[in-house]
C-alpha cells in the first residue's frame, strides 16, 4: 500500500480512528481473563485454562497495534491495560471485605475476588513480559524482512509470547497461591501454549485483512526505525 505514513513518531502522533475501540475490547478481554482463568476444562486427557478461549485474541489485537501503530503506540497501550487490571482486582478484593452474613454465596464470591490483586499482579507481570516479547518480535522481524512475511512474524511472536506469558502467569498466580502443583502447572502450561499458537494460525487469515484495512482506514504503517525498545521509554 502506497502513501501510508511508516515513521514511528509521526504514525504516534496521528488522530487514530479505531485504536480506542480495540483497547476497550483488548481491555475487557484482560479483565475477564484474569478473573476466570483459575477454572480448567478437559479435552480428552489434555487440560486447558479456559482463559485460553479468549486469550488469543489479546495477542491477535496486540500484533495489530504493532504491525499498523508502532512499538510506541503498543507499550502505551500494554500499560493501560496492566492499571486497569490492577484496579479492578483491587476494588474487587476490598468489596469481599464488605460484610453481608445474609449472602449465601459469600464464601464463594470471597474465594474468587479476594485472591483478585495476587492473580492481578502475577498475570500484569506475565503480559508486561510476554507481550513486550510479542511486541518487540514482530516490529524487528518486520525491520529484517521489510515488511514481508507477515504470517511469519506474526505467529513466531505469539508462540514466544505465550511461553513467557503463560509459564510466569500460571507460576505467580496459580502455583505460589497454592491452587496448583508442578506437576498439574506443566501440561496446563504446554497445552495453554500450543492451543493459542495454533488459533492464532488459524485466524492468520482474517488478522492479516483485518490488518490491511485497519492500515488503509488510518493511513499507517509503521516501521519502528529509530525506536527506543525500552519498556519503561513511554514517550521515546
Amino acid at each position: 500500500m502506497k502513501n501510508l505514513i511508516t515513521e514511528p513518531v509521526v504514525s504516534a502522533i496521528q488522530p487514530h480512528k479505531y485504536l480506542g475501540i480495540f483497547g476497550m475490547v483488548w481491555v475487557t478481554i484482560l479483565v475477564v481473563g484474569m478473573f476466570t482463568a483459575l477454572k480448567t476444562f478437559y479435552v480428552g486427557h489434555l487440560v486447558f485454562s479456559v482463559g485460553a478461549l479468549a486469550y488469543p485474541l489479546v495477542y491477535i489485537f496486540a500484533d495489530i497495534y504493532t504491525e499498523v501503530y508502532g512499538y510506541r503506540v503498543t507499550r502505551k497501550i500494554v500499560w493501560t491495560g496492566f492499571s486497569c487490571m490492577l484496579l479492578a482486582g483491587t476494588l474487587a478484593s476490598i468489596y469481599t471485605y464488605i460484610p453481608n452474613p445474609s449472602f449465601e454465596y459469600n464464601d464463594s464470591y470471597n474465594l474468587i475476588f479476594r485472591s483478585a490483586p495476587v492473580v492481578a499482579i502475577g498475570f500484569i507481570f506475565a503480559f508486561f513480559c510476554g507481550e513486550l516479547t510479542n511486541s518487540y518480535i514482530v516490529a524487528k522481524m518486520k525491520l529484517w524482512n521489510e515488511g514481508r512475511y507477515i504470517s511469519a512474524r506474526l505467529t513466531i511472536s505469539t508462540f514466544f509470547g505465550q511461553i513467557v506469558d503463560n509459564g510466569l502467569a500460571f507460576f505467580i498466580a496459580f502455583y505460589f497461591a497454592g491452587w496448583f502443583t508442578f506437576s498439574e502447572l506443566v501440561p496446563l502450561i504446554t497445552t495453554t501454549v500450543v492451543f493459542c499458537t495454533l488459533w492464532e494460525i488459524l485466524a492468520l487469515p482474517v488478522t492479516r485483512k483485518v490488518i490491511r484495512i485497519i492500515k488503509h482506514k488510518e493511513g499507517l504503517d509503521t516501521y519502528d526505525h529509530g525506536t527506543n525498545f525500552n519498556p519503561f521509554a513511554l514517550n521515546k
